[in-house]
């Protein structure tokens, strides 16, 4: 089987696996005994192993040598990577120091500005100082004959026996006229504050009199209009007092004319006894116990007494309709005589049958006072009730 496998297949010899680039030529075991075949697969097996086993072997050591250079780039790698991380220190230090030359260079620029700066001051105090001596020596030149002048003060007035003492009473005097000087400004710093206080007081106050001027006419255009209102309502005031006394008057001679008819109605009848009404004896009356309370002199009750009697007044009044009524009833029934004028007795008569029927109609609830004389009583009650 193993024969038969590697039948018609093509190996390399050694010298092609030695680099030779030439293969064996390929054998033809058409007409070879099995054998010999086996053999010649045999002997190309070893060929093959052989060249496996160079092959190796050269493999081998090529890779011993790539693993040597491997190190090797390795171990360069390794010294480049330190080279580098000691040339970028190197640059580190190197730009440090670069700073640093730097800020000492511009700290140093900035003194030297400072100087300068200085310097430029300290010439110009000189050239000043310079100047003031000058002034200073051209002053004491000026002023040497002043110095002389008090000399010959001190020599003639025998007060002041030093230079110094004249210098001293000119300072005290010279401090004293600066602080009269000074108080002298406060002061008419003060007489300014008080003229514009006193101005703006002035303007205050000017103004207080106008906004009271203004007010005092408004209160003065108020107290018009009530003195005009009360005018007014004392005229309307006048006028009720006087319409009250008119209605008083009226009503007055109302109730005088009430009584005259009653006391005519009343004394001249004596047999028709209406005016009991008036005492509270007819039973629907409801105003008794209110009468006995109120004062008599008083128009309220003299208006319910003047009603009262205007009903009873009207009952009489009623009465005497029917008298009438029932005479001209009877003279139309009897002939035609000469009238004769004799007074019926009290008892007897018209007048008396009319009384009886007016008792009776009392006795049967029918109103007997109040429809006869409406207008008269509504007369009356206005008059009690503006009065």
């Amino acid at each position: 089987q193993a024969c038969v496998v590697f039948v018609g297949l093509r190996f390399p010899s050694v010298a092609a696996m030695d680099g030779d680039s030439k293969f064996p030529q390929q054998l033809l075991f058409e007409n070879v005994a099995p054998a010999t075949r086996l053999l010649e697969k045999r002997r190309q097996m070893y060929e093959v192993q052989d060249a496996l086993e160079n092959q190796k072997a050269r493999f081998a050591k090529e890779e011993e040598n790539f693993k040597k250079k491997e190190e090797q780039l390795r171990a360069k790698d390794l010294q480049l990577q330190y080279q580098l991380i000691r040339f970028n220190k190197f640059l580190q230090d190197n730009e440090a120091k670069r700073r640093r030359a730097e800020t000492r260079a511009a700290e140093e620029a900035a003194q030297i500005r400072l100087k300068d700066d200085e310097i430029k001051e300290l010439e110009e105090t000189l050239r000043h100082a310079n100047q003031e001596c000058r002034e200073l020596e051209e002053e004491v030149q000026r002023n040497m004959k002043y110095e002389e002048f008090l000399e010959k003060v001190k020599d003639t007035c025998d007060d002041y026996s030093e230079i110094q003492d004249l210098v001293t009473r000119y300072e005290t005097l010279e401090g004293s006229h600066r602080e009269l000087t000074e108080d002298q400004k406060k002061l008419d710093n003060d007489n300014e504050e008080k003229r514009a206080q006193f101005a703006e007081y002035q303007k205050k106050m000017t103004m207080d009199i106008l906004s009271y001027t203004t007010s005092t006419a408004a209160l003065q255009s108020k107290l018009e209009d009530i003195v005009k209102n009360r005018q007014r309502l004392e005229a309307q005031a006048a006028e009720a007092v006087q319409e009250d006394s008119e209605q008083t008057l009226h009503l007055g001679q109302i109730i005088m004319s009430v009584e005259n008819l009653y006391n005519r109605a009343t004394r001249q009848r004596p047999t028709i006894q209406h005016y009991l009404e008036l005492d509270g004896i007819h039973p629907g009356s409801t105003d008794q116990g209110a009468d006995e309370n109120e004062d008599k002199d008083s128009y309220r009750y003299k208006t319910k007494n003047a009603i009262n009697q205007l009903r009873i007044i009207a009952a009489y009044i009623r009465d005497f309709k029917d008298i009438v009524t029932e005479l001209t009833k009877k003279r139309l029934k009897e002939p035609r005589t000469a009238p004769r004028f004799e007074d019926p007795e009290p008892g007897d008569g018209p007048a008396a049958e009319i009384v009886r029927v007016r008792e009776d109609d009392k006795s049967k609830g029918e109103p007997s006072s109040g429809s006869a004389t409406p207008g008269v009583s509504k007369n009356i009650s206005e008059t009690s009730r503006a009065r």
